[in-house]
């Protein structure tokens, strides 16, 4: 979902939940904390001991960081014609997941002003 410039080494499960990981700047114990699983199962799927998750595992990957389900399961990237959206719209909900009080109210502000425009 998210575009990523990533390298062609993510082939295996391992390498991408590192690279979301990395991408995202967090620690895996807090990786882990966002998607209610323990810090030793992230260790052992970035250190390649287990090699598959389920699917509804990276979905709510997809749905807490904006990656593909898709391609945290595959690698490939999804050929859907609707992916353009999903990921302006997952991209955007996880920087305003990130954004202070001042922030929120500022695009808050900002979608009202839009919201009148379409009154006029």
């Amino acid at each position: 979902m998210r575009e990523t410039s990533e390298p062609r080494e993510l082939e295996t499960l391992a390498s991408r939940i590192q690279w979301i990981i990395g991408e995202q700047q967090i620690k895996q114990v807090d990786f882990a904390r966002a998607l209610g699983i323990s810090a030793n199962y992230v260790y052992l799927l970035t250190s390649g001991r287990k090699t598959l998750i389920s699917g509804p595992l990276a979905r709510l990957i997809e749905s807490t960081y904006g990656y593909s389900a898709e391609w945290i399961l595959t690698g490939k990237r999804p050929e859907n014609n609707g992916i353009a959206h999903s990921d302006l719209q997952n991209d955007t909900i996880q920087k305003v997941k990130q954004m202070d009080n001042g922030e929120l109210r500022a695009v808050a502000a900002f979608i009202r002003s839009l919201q009148n425009m379409d009154r006029e």
